[in-house]
């Protein structure tokens, strides 16, 4: 393949930017770096126990459910909760039908008319593409349309139905009801009043089997005959068997056999199969299965609770069983065996709101640039008067502190950490005091001695965020607190009004607290979903409006062939970043030539957004027609992609005002296609994507126009941001061998070269992942855009875009977010593509989402007119669910269990919330009955299964809790005995107030991942910053010779776990080639933590791979890999097939050993965020590793005791493997040589020494991987400001050493030295990685360059006359040593 390589014979330039973190700013770019403070403050009283409605995966104690022609379920839910729809194969709602999923409403805005409102809908079932269900309160049978919830028709019946059944041979309708028995003729009208007995007639079960109509009622099940025409029940044909199964039991009948009968019982919680006998007076049970639990179920074992109705999958030949309380249906097969389950119990508020803020602080978008802290409110509040420990590290606990009010987390760079473990432990309880969150805030932000307001930052932002779900009291007060606090200490105040029983007094209440406050008006989030997309929203504008003080432009660079191609982008406020790839000639000699004709920029040459080509897996339309698939005409089948993760799409632009009253959205009512609702903001979202200006960014209101700035430059091409740029051509990897170990060795005996010349003239193309949400490819030599592929598990967060909240006078705005963020990686591969039915040679494509998300994309690039999807993989870690999409579209979900568990989960706790829903007037005292709205006791049931006491920890009162022990009960429930009673209250209005404790199941822990489909496991699958390295592992391990059958698989570090404790903290490797288990995981191999480290560990960063095509004369086939982690540990991995180490002594395949470990702490900030160099050392002969430690999160941290290293770490042992430390056990800095001050060699490492480390000094920071080029390494390094005033910038410096001995070599750099580290000065900001050309090195600067720090007068002229403020360019120092580190780096 021509694919471009960092290969001194080559002209190439290849330059990165490594800024990790921060789609909010650059990590110390821009003056105004300085993390804003958020104070967050959650309201306990006790309606945050109360359940929510809605939500993408959720059911609303579903009573009956079917399916459609497509396999897609329709549900009757409680109350007046409507029909819901959800698709089979997401098990999420279809956006679609009705309103975001939801129909049986009453609102003709979504479906047509308001006559098909529902309640209480006991039966539903569907016949010629048309859903029936009762509507009890309004005595009718209503009618919706299964594709799209439109309301067709209303049958009034005169009294209360009870049951509904179909004869689907006839399509006779016929339903029981308080004044009759009616049928209803739905292929001509006609109906019927029947003359039936009163058991059929008030039986809430009924089926149709044959020429007989089934029912159960008072502990029999009755058979009645079906007269012709009128498909009545002849009133004198009953006959019955004993069936004693309670009040309430579900019926349906098998279509392929009339005598076969499924019933479902209510109080018995269980599921039969009766063979009926042909008189039908008496029947044998075939099977029974299921019990009462709220664990979830699996083929092994089906439970319930308290289940309702049952209905059939006539396609798929599926049963469908109703599970009333746990919000659920099961899917089943004609024997009763577990499928999947759809759906799920609603959320309270308060669980949905600890998800929401879960989410916000274990988004590595949103952490970066915010310090958190977090309070929780309700009644009778008494501030804040200090903090009993170290407030700048959250140790310890604030005082006052109850089981009402209390600050549990001060405002500190690990704010968001801490939130993340304690949140869950936040139970409801109490009243509603306005004062109680203004007293706490206002007493901790003025606080002289713990306040985390830094005076001398004037751009610090702080901002309080309250979130209620009610009406409070003390407003006037709480008003006056906010005001003082706005105007004369500019602390701003937002509030979040959440949940659907906030009336118009309390909306108004919300509204004047926060315009008080200095944000204008309240934000409202009636579903858990809005909760977490309005969170985030907010946040975004927090640090959109930090990034005012500045606008870098970012680039990352890649040049072949006289050719660099930069990828730049430019900060927008309150909008997507404007990105572009240029074109520039290089010259021999590193210099540009900017005038060059063949010069281009891929923003000004994109085609109109009508005319470009935008294709995704949309399943229900084919990408393959014309690659423009992604299109407002797919409105529908994109909106169901969209609603996948459940982020709502916002009703941005309104006809007439908003449900606040609020005329803003109405700004652009007169423009074409804009109504009230959300189906022209779906469209407009879709068309935004593809470059329209629908968010109305120019204030013109003209929404289908293309985004161009005053000047009228195009600027609908996101930003590319820390996605390396990659140029693909004809193929090109090597068949030439000297051995067969090689990959290359494989090449040459399955026909690469035959195949390659057959692509020879395949054209050059240019890929990108930007953050719009689109992997672009471009044309090499002109630079137009060919196509864009939205990925299918990036286009669910698209949404996250739109914030209806910036359409404001003047002009409307978006949130800007991460998309395609990750460097994209191509091999050529030998294998069957799912897509083939035989071996074939492919260029496959690989592009991890990076930032934007914890999964990737394969695509075939073969032919780079004609892409193929292959698979995609997404791990959901808020919602504890892994999607995959395959080759066919059809995207799957795998669901495992959470680790972190409120007390809201428990059997006990939810028992008692349904008595206060089902009856608010129940008693409200607190025992062990069950029977009242609170629960008290020692015993409580647990929602996961087979875990015993090592699997858990328990926190109570902020503390962690030992006394309690474990058991089963009947059910195979687990059963916990705390030491003492826990309370729970659900209802109100009492003065009870639940337990603060939460209950945590241990990373690794037997039931923890995906069981149901284990080879799917990605469920410790972290944000995918890592690009694969992709190479043949030994598929037989030790001693394996046959290299013909060996694994093609993707290796690459476990991913950023942002504050989920295991996840990402291992090496994840991919299988390619599987065509069983498309993308199944191939191993997954744990980094073993360090005790003594208190970093929450993962792997961001990618590994080096060392293989015998990449370092020659190896006789291994496979690879080692080398990993460096959070904790600063240096990780070696056997991917080889050696038996034994070189010593005689056996090793296997996945054995793993630490080498180094930098004794990393949050104290000392010694993160390893990027990627490790490596080469062989001229002198040594032996391995080095080359790594740089800093928290890259808080780049500008000067705080007492941060101290990192620049490091060189020799392993002695290569090329073999070989066991040598675990992590507590490994060596450390005192088996190295100190070089700090060597500038002449005296302090080169010997045999004996580990290596060499340098310490910087002033909080220095490497900022990205090091670079090895002839015997020199090169750091990136950031020195935060001296000022006292943090907003300053910082300085640029890079650090030149020789790569054996650790001695500073930065004074032939020619450069100007810092006073402190004695690195070269090159400007103010941030450093990406450094890259080398014609014996210059090359970096970007997220900041400016400074050349009057460059020695020589003729180079500084010529910096100064380039105009490239962002691009650096200086002589590297002299050297022999050449690197392989290159080719390890790539895939070729």
């Amino acid at each position: 393949m021509k694919f471009k390589k960092l290969i001194f014979s080559f002209i190439f330039l290849f330059l990165t930017t490594e800024t990790l973190f921060a789609k909010a700013l650059p990590p110390g770019s821009g003056i105004g770096d300085v993390p804003a403070n958020v104070l967050i403050m959650l309201d306990k009283s006790g309606s945050m126990g109360w359940r929510m409605s809605g939500g993408v995966a959720s059911m609303r104690y579903p009573y009956d459910a079917d399916a459609d022609s497509n396999g897609d379920i329709i549900v009757s839910q409680y109350s007046r909760d409507g029909v819901k729809k959800f698709v089979y194969a997401s098990a999420t709602t279809d956006s679609g039908f009705g309103n975001n999923g939801v129909s049986g409403k009453g609102n003709s805005t979504y479906e047509g008319n308001s006559n098909c409102r529902t309640s209480y809908s006991y039966s539903g079932e569907v016949y010629n593409g048309v859903y029936y269900t009762t509507a009890y309160y309004e005595r009718s049978v209503v009618a919706i349309r299964a594709s799209d919830g439109r309301c067709l028709a209303k049958y009034f019946l005169g009294g209360y139905p009870y049951n509904m059944t179909i004869n689907q041979s006839t399509g006779i309708l016929k339903v029981g009801h308080s004044g009759g028995f009616k049928t209803i003729n739905l292929n001509n009208n006609q109906q019927y009043n029947c003359s039936v007995q009163n058991n059929l007639r008030y039986s809430y079960g009924t089926t149709v089997s044959g020429n007989y109509i089934y029912y159960y009622r008072s502990n029999k099940v009755w058979r009645a005959e079906i007269t012709s025409g009128t498909g009545c029940p002849f009133y004198n044909s009953n006959t019955s068997f004993n069936h004693r199964e309670g009040s309430y039991v579900g019926l349906e009948a098998n279509p392929s056999n009339a005598l076969e009968l499924y019933t479902l019982s209510w109080s018995g919680n269980r599921l039969k199969k009766l063979t009926v006998n042909s008189s039908g007076n008496g029947a044998t049970t075939n099977w029974t299965k299921g019990k009462l639990s709220t664990s979830a179920s699996s083929a092994a074992n089906l439970y319930f609770r308290y289940p309702w109705g049952l209905g059939w999958d006539r396609n798929n030949n599926r049963i469908i069983a109703s599970n009333l309380n746990n919000g659920q249906v099961h899917i089943l097969d004609t024997n009763g065996t577990w499928i999947k389950s759809i759906g799920g119990a609603p959320k309270t508020r308060m669980q949905a709101a600890h998800e929401a803020i879960l989410a916000l602080v274990t988004d590595s978008s949103l952490t970066s640039g915010v310090d958190y802290g977090f309070a929780y409110w309700s009644y009778t509040g008494s501030g804040f008067s200090r903090w009993n420990g170290n407030h700048k590290t959250g140790s310890g606990s604030a005082t006052p502190c109850n089981l009402y009010n209390c600050l549990k987390v001060p405002i500190y760079k690990g704010g968001a950490a801490q939130i993340a473990k304690m949140i869950k432990t936040v139970n409801p309880g109490g009243g509603t005091d306005a004062m109680a969150f203004m007293n706490i805030a206002s007493q901790y932000y003025l606080n002289k001695t713990y306040s985390p307001i830094d005076k001398n930052s004037k751009c610090q932002k702080s901002y309080i965020l309250v979130i209620g779900d009610g009406d409070w009291y003390n407003h006037n007060r709480a008003v006056k607190t906010a005001r003082n606090l706005y105007n004369n200490h500019e602390i701003s105040t937002f509030t979040v009004a959440f949940g659907t029983g906030i009336s118009s007094n309390g909306l108004r209440n919300f509204n004047n607290l926060a315009l008080a406050g200095g944000t204008k008006k309240a934000i409202v989030a009636t579903t858990a979903a809005a909760l977490t997309s309005q969170l985030k929203q907010l946040i975004n504008q927090i640090i959109a409006s930090k990034l005012s003080f500045t606008a870098p432009a970012i680039t990352a660079t890649i040049e072949e062939g006289g050719s660099l191609y930069q990828a730049q982008f430019d900060y927008m406020q309150n909008k997507e970043w404007v990105g572009t790839i240029s074109r520039t000639k290089i010259n021999a000699d590193g210099s540009l030539d900017t005038k060059d004709s063949g010069n281009w920029s891929a923003a000004e040459k994109l085609p109109l957004p009508s005319s470009r080509k935008i294709w995704s897996v949309i399943p229900g339309t084919d990408y393959k027609t014309d690659y423009n698939n992604f299109r407002d005409s797919n409105s529908t089948e994109i909106g169901n992609v969209f609603s996948i993760f459940g982020n709502d799409i916002l009703d941005y632009h309104r006809d007439t005002n908003n449900s606040a009253g609020s005329s803003l959205n109405r700004r652009c009512a007169n423009s074409p296609g804009v109504i009230d609702g959300t189906s022209d903001d779906l469209s407009g979202l879709i068309n935004f994507i593809r470059g329209t200006d629908y968010f109305d960014y120019d204030g013109d209101c003209n929404l289908t126009e293309a985004r161009k700035n005053p000047s009228g430059k195009k600027i609908y091409l996101g930003d590319i941001y820390h996605s390396q740029l990659l140029v693909v051509g004809p193929p090109s990897a090597e068949t030439s061998f000297s051995g067969i170990n090689q990959e290359a060795y494989f090449r040459s005996v399955n026909g690469y070269q035959t195949w390659r010349d057959s692509l020879s003239q395949r054209k050059e193309v240019i890929y990108a992942g930007s953050n719009s949400g689109i992997l672009h490819a471009f044309d090499a030599e002109t630079g137009v855009e060919k196509w864009g592929f939205v990925p299918p598990l990036i286009a669910p967060t698209l949404p996250l875009v739109m914030n209806s909240n910036l359409n404001l006078p003047g002009g409307g705005g978006t949130n800007a977010i991460f998309g395609v963020d990750g460097s994209i990686v191509v091999h050529d591969m030998y294998f069957k593509s799912p897509l083939d039915t035989t071996k074939k040679w492919h260029t496959i494509l690989f592009a991890p989402y990076g930032r934007g998300g914890a999964g990737m994309s394969v695509l075939d690039i073969t032919n780079p007119d004609k892409p193929l999807h292959l698979y995609s993989i997404y791990n959901d870690k808020i919602n504890n669910r892994v999607y995959r999409v395959d080759h066919n579209q059809v995207i799957y979900n795998y669901d495992y269990i959470s680790n972190s568990y409120s007390l809201a989960s428990f059997e006990e706790a939810k028992t008692v919330t349904d008595n206060y829903n089902d009856n608010n007037s129940v008693s409200n005292n607190c025992n062990s009955s069950k029977n009242t709205s609170c629960y008290k006791g020692k015993t409580w049931t647990f929602p996961v299964q087979g875990v015993s006491k090592s699997d858990l920890s328990v926190t109570f009162n902020g503390n962690n809790y030992t006394s309690f022990s474990v058991t089963t009960n009947s059910s195979n429930d687990t059963v916990i005995t705390f030491g003492q009673q826990m309370t729970y209250s659900a209802d109100p209005g009492d003065t009870n107030t639940s337990s603060e404790l939460g209950v945590f199941i241990k990373p690794g822990s037997k039931q923890t991942g995906v069981l149901t489909n284990p080879e799917y496991d990605y469920s410790q699958l972290g944000e995918t910053w890592s690009d694969p390295r992709i190479f043949r592992i030994p598929n037989n391990g030790a001693g394996d010779t046959n290299i013909l059958d060996d694994v093609y698989v993707a290796a690459m570090g476990g991913g950023f776990g942002t504050q989920f404790e295991g996840v990402g903290s291992n090496l994840t490797l991919i299988n390619l080639q599987d065509d069983t288990n498309p993308m199944s995981l191939y191993k997954r191999i744990e980094i073993e933590d360090t005790a003594t480290s208190d970093i929450i560990n993962s792997v961001p960063s990618s590994i080096v791979l060392v293989t015998p095509d990449t370092a020659r004369g190896l006789t291994f086939a496979g690879g080692l890999a080398y990993i460096s982690d959070l904790e600063g540990k240096i990780t070696k991995v056997n991917l080889t097939n050696m038996p034994d180490d070189g010593a005689g002594n056996s090793i296997k395949l996945y054995d793993k050993t630490t080498l180094f470990t930098a004794g990393s702490t949050k104290a000392n900030g010694r993160y390893m965020y990027h990627a490790m160099d490596a080469t062989i050392g001229d002198t040594t002969n032996t391995m080095w590793m080359f790594a740089g430690t800093g928290d890259y999160e808080r780049i500008n941290d000067t705080t007492s005791g941060v101290q990192n290293y620049m490091l060189g770490i020799k392993d002695r042992d290569y090329p073999f493997y070989k066991e040598v430390a675990k992590p507590a056990k490994a060596d450390d800095i005192t088996k190295c040589k100190n070089t700090t001050n060597d500038t002449t060699g005296a302090r080169c490492p010997q045999n004996a020494d580990k290596g060499w480390y340098i310490t910087l000094s002033n909080f220095a920071k490497v900022t990205a991987e090091p670079t090895v080029v002839k015997g020199q390494a090169y750091f990136p390094i950031y020195e935060p400001t001296k000022s006292l005033n943090k907003c300053s910038l910082g300085d640029a410096y890079i650090c030149g050493v020789d790569d054996e001995c650790g001695t500073n070599i930065s004074s032939q750099l020619g450069q100007s030295l810092g006073q402190n580290n004695k690195c070269a000065w090159v400007g103010q900001g941030v450093l990406s990685k450094i890259v080398t050309f014609a014996d210059k090195l090359f970096a970007n600067i997220a900041g400016q360059v400074d050349c009057s720090k460059i020695q020589d007068a003729k180079k500084r002229k010529d910096c100064e006359d380039s105009g490239k403020k962002d691009l650096i360019s200086i002589d590297s120092g002299s050297g022999q040593v050449n690197t392989y580190r290159n080719s390890w780096r790539h895939n070729f």
